[in-house]
């Protein structure tokens, strides 16, 4: 029997095709669709579907119903904070997932799309002065600062004043080539910050980063932050795109980052560095003196809560996570591995009900992970984090906290707080230790379902 295309009516006495759907009423099917993966799945039955689902009309209604999607992990994104890893070349950019990883597809249409290498931004004015690689003309270069939602924040040192404490900061959007430019924090705010300590092995002595977009906006605003630290106290500013304006923050006075330190512990700047968030909330956690800095995003208020934390974790060896139904999770693994097996600790931050007092909370053991490779032979060390799972970089070479900031190869892999399974993302060059590189999980959609973020 001969093949019938599809549309036809048929011979007589067969069953005529179903009436076509009005537009509305196959958007308002589509909007329900629970993610932007559902939504490419859809597309590919039908090119009325592909072109429907692609229209930036409609792309907007359904973020705005389902602001919760994040999308696929599509990659890592590294950037060492250091200058020694910039110069080994290959420590920097988008990683791609790799196949069999289920994303590997879409993952290789955003590298392709996009342009990571923000080329795009505005040049600093050339100095006629300076001699091509020469330190003025890094200092001029774009760093990558941090990467939420889309949205890449980018700051460099002004050429007029050469201040690695006043940068300046631009948000960019590498799929759409999109970017702005912040408005320079007033001398009003500018007057009140002193004594700033250095960070980033001395690139820098202020960390911006950004505010997590409001679920319940269909266009949310623009926020950022601008910290630096005394050593008394974090000084912060923060910026909202909804005024234009930046803000100061008040923050405790009794945080004295340097006291009680031992000159065997962690360095100082793995605590700085190391910035976590989780459910509206950004953390920095040091681990010797059980003290971590709060920072709330919804109410912009700086706080000090003191969490005991389980002997023998450096803060270069915990990663914090948003749990399920609103939990606090803690990623986290030991200095020593007895009998050179690697595992993997998960804990959830609990109220201490045996402590007395409501405030008071600890750290509750949850699981253990084993992990799949001899650590005396394959070190690796925690990453970035997001969305719930944490990034593991595993290496061939020497412990990473010793890999001073070569650039080395390395397997990506990561692990949820649902799964608990490990899986691999890709093979990647990286620079610097844990502290010393900047590494974010890269959560997206192919290019022809993902809206401007700028």
């Amino acid at each position: 029997m001969a093949g019938r295309e599809v549309g036809d009516c048929g011979g007589e006495g067969e069953e005529p095709p179903a009436r076509e759907l009005p537009d509305d009423i196959t958007d308002e099917i589509l909007l329900r669709l629970p993610s932007r993966s559902a939504l490419a799945r859809a597309a590919v039955a039908s090119c009325a579907f592909r072109a429907r689902v692609s229209s930036l009309r409609f792309l907007r209604r359904h973020r705005s119903l389902h602001r919760l999607d994040p999308g696929s992990l599509l990659g890592v994104f590294t950037f060492p904070l250091v200058p020694d890893g910039a110069r080994g070349g290959g420590g920097t950019g988008f990683h791609p997932a790799e196949p069999p990883h289920p994303a590997a597809s879409a993952a290789s249409a955003v590298a392709a799309a996009a342009d990571f290498s923000f080329g795009f931004l505005p040049a600093a004015a050339a100095d006629p002065s300076a001699a091509a690689g020469s330190e003025a003309t890094a200092t001029a270069e774009w760093m990558v600062r941090d990467y939420r939602d889309g949205r890449f924040l980018l700051d460099r040192v002004p050429a007029a004043t050469g201040s690695t404490v006043f940068t300046e900061l631009a948000v960019c959007d590498p799929l759409s080539r999109r970017y702005v430019l912040l408005p320079p924090i007033p001398d009003d705010l500018a007057d009140t910050v002193h004594s700033v300590l250095t960070v980033f092995g001395g690139r820098r002595a202020c960390e911006p980063f950004l505010a997590p977009a409001e679920a319940a906006d269909a266009d949310p605003p623009l926020t950022v932050f601008w910290t630096a630290r005394s050593p008394r106290k974090m000084i912060a500013f923060a910026f909202s795109s909804r005024d234009g304006r930046w803000r100061a923050l008040e923050s405790p006075h009794c945080f004295v980052w340097r006291r009680h330190r031992s000159p065997f512990s962690c360095p100082i700047s793995a605590v700085w560095n190391r910035r976590h968030y989780a459910h509206g909330r950004f953390y920095w956690v040091d681990c010797l003196t059980s003290r971590w800095l709060v920072l709330d995003a919804r109410t912009m208020e700086l706080s000090l809560e003191v969490i005991p934390s389980p002997a023998g974790y450096w803060e270069e060896h915990v990663a914090v996570v948003e749990a399920p139904d609103g939990k606090l999770g803690v990623f986290a693994h030991g200095f020593h591995h007895p009998g050179g097996k690697a595992n993997l600790h998960y804990y959830t931050i609990v109220h201490d009900t045996e402590a007395g007092g409501s405030d008071a909370r600890r750290w509750q053991l949850e699981k253990t992970i084993p992990l799949p490779w001899p650590s005396d032979h394959r070190p690796f060390c925690l990453r970035g984090t997001g969305n719930g799972c944490v990034i593991i970089e595993v290496s061939e070479e020497k412990p990473v906290f010793m890999a001073s900031h070569r650039v080395r190869d390395a397997e990506l892999f990561k692990i949820d707080v649902k799964s608990f399974q490990l899986q691999k993302i890709c093979r990647a060059r990286c620079a610097g230790s844990a502290a010393g590189e900047c590494c974010w999980p890269y959560f997206g959609f192919p290019p022809s379902l993902s809206l401007p973020t700028v």
